[in-house]
C-alpha cells in the first residue's frame, strides 16, 4: 500500500510526469527512458516538469511571476518540445521563485501544488534526488512516485532505486527509473534530438558564408562549459586547430553567446582567423551545425550530448576524476575522451577540486594536464 491507501499495482500507466533539472545535458540523457515509458504504455501521457537554473537563449528574460507555471519559452526545454515522445513541458525559472520571500513565495509554492494536484498525475518521476522533487511528487497525489533511495524524504516515494548517477552513469540512471515504474528498458540507450524546421538550411549557409560546405566534413570546435573550470586551456585547443588545419580539415569554432568569452579566448592565441558562428537562435540551432559536422571537439558539457544526440562523433576533454555521472557512451569509436592518465597534485585520490592554475583564466589542473597531443591522438582515430 502506498501513503494514500492505494495498493502498487502493475495497472497500465495513463499520465506521467517526470520532474528534470533544466541543463542541457541532463534533458537529453532523459530521452531514452521517455521514450521507453511511452512505448512501454501506449496511449500514456507523458509530462515534465522542467526546473530551470539558468537560460541558454540570452534574448529571453527570466520569468517575472515563477508562481505560476508557464509553457517553455526557449532555452533547453527545445530537447522536450521536439521530442516525440512528451505530449506536455512545464518550466520553473529556479531563480527568480527563490528571489521570492514571503508571501509571494508560498503563493508560488501553492500555485505549483495547486497544478501538480489538478493534473491528476498516476505518476511522477523525481529525475534528482533533491529534496524538493520528493516533496511535490508526494503531494501530486501520484500513486507511483519514483526516486533514489537513501535521501532525507525518500521515504515519500514508493518506487526506489538503489543506484546514484556515479554508479553507472546518467543515462542508465535515468533509465533504472523508468523501470522502476514498469517500463521496459531493454533498447533504453539511445538519445534523440529532432531538429527545428530550417535549421539545417540555416547551418549550411552559415558555414557557406565562412568558405565551409558540409561536404568537407568540417570539425567543429565549442570551447565553452558551465564553468572556467571545466574548460580545457584556450591554447590547447589553439594547437590542435592548427594541426587540423594544416591537414586540410576545414574547423570552425561555436556556441551560444554564453561561450563568447571562451571562443575568443581561442581566437587571439591563434596567428590566423578561426571561424566562429555564434547561434543567437539557440540549442536547435546549434545542433543543425552539429549535424552538418564530421566531429565535435569539446569540453565535458552539454553540447557535447546534445551532438550525439543528432548522429555526430565527439571527443570530449574531461578531468581525471568527476567524469563517472557523464561518461556514459559505450561507442568509444564515435563518443571518446580524453583524460590525463597522470596523478593531479590539486586534487584528492578519487575527487577533483575543479582548482584552476595560478596565472590562468581557464581550466582546471586536471584539464591543464591534457596535452594536444593526447587530443590529436585520438582525434585521428575518430576521422578515419
Amino acid at each position: 500500500m502506498d501513503f494514500f491507501g492505494s495498493p502498487l499495482s502493475h495497472r497500465p500507466l495513463r499520465h506521467v510526469l517526470f520532474i528534470a533539472e533544466g541543463q542541457l545535458g541532463d534533458l537529453l540523457l532523459l530521452t531514452p527512458a521517455l521514450r521507453s515509458v511511452k512505448e512501454s504504455f501506449p496511449g500514456s501521457r507523458t509530462a515534465v516538469l522542467v526546473l530551470q537554473r539558468r537560460r541558454y537563449d540570452a534574448e529571453i528574460a527570466p520569468q517575472e511571476a515563477p508562481g505560476v507555471l508557464t509553457a517553455p519559452a526557449g532555452g533547453t526545454s527545445v530537447v522536450l518540445l521536439n521530442d516525440p515522445h512528451v505530449d506536455e513541458v512545464m518550466e520553473i525559472d529556479r531563480s527568480a521563485l527563490r528571489r521570492l520571500k514571503g508571501i509571494p513565495r508560498l503563493k508560488a509554492e501553492f500555485a505549483i501544488v495547486a497544478w501538480l494536484r489538478r493534473e491528476r498525475f498516476d505518476t511522477v518521476v523525481c529525475t534528482f534526488p533533491q529534496e524538493r522533487f520528493f516533496q511535490w511528487a508526494f503531494l501530486s497525489g501520484a500513486r507511483i512516485r519514483a526516486g533514489e533511495e537513501g535521501r532525507n524524504l525518500s521515504f515519500l516515494l514508493n518506487r526506489r532505486i538503489r543506484q546514484t548517477k556515479g554508479d553507472k552513469g546518467v543515462l542508465r540512471y535515468y533509465c533504472a527509473l523508468a523501470e522502476a515504474v514498469g517500463a521496459k528498458t531493454e533498447g533504453c540507450k539511445e538519445t534523440h534530438f529532432v531538429l527545428s524546421p530550417g535549421t539545417e538550411k540555416w547551418a549550411e549557409e552559415e558555414l557557406a558564408r565562412r568558405g565551409i560546405s558540409a561536404a568537407q566534413h568540417p570539425v567543429a570546435v565549442h570551447p565553452g562549459a558551465s564553468g572556467p573550470y571545466r574548460i580545457w586551456p584556450p591554447e590547447h585547443f589553439c594547437e590542435v586547430i592548427a594541426r587540423l588545419r594544416l591537414r586540410g580539415r576545414p574547423v570552425f569554432l561555436c556556441g551560444s553567446d554564453f561561450d563568447r568569452g571562451a571562443i575568443e579566448a581561442v581566437r587571439r592565441c591563434s596567428s590566423s582567423d578561426i571561424p566562429a558562428i555564434i547561434t543567437a537562435g539557440g540549442v536547435s540551432y546549434l545542433a543543425a551545425l552539429f549535424s552538418k559536422s564530421s566531429l565535435l571537439l569539446c569540453n565535458d558539457s552539454g553540447p557535447r550530448h546534445l551532438a550525439a544526440a543528432v548522429g555526430t562523433p565527439t571527443l570530449a576533454v574531461m578531468p581525471r576524476f568527476g567524469d563517472r555521472a557523464w561518461k556514459i557512451y559505450n561507442d568509444e569509436s564515435r563518443h571518446a575522451a580524453v583524460q590525463s592518465p597522470d596523478a593531479c597534485p590539486a586534487c584528492g585520490s578519487d575527487e577533483c577540486r575543479n582548482v584552476i592554475p595560478d596565472g590562468a583564466e581557464f581550466g582546471s589542473s586536471c584539464l591543464h594536464a591534457v596535452t594536444p597531443d593526447q587530443v590529436i591522438r585520438r582525434l585521428d582515430l575518430l576521422l578515419l
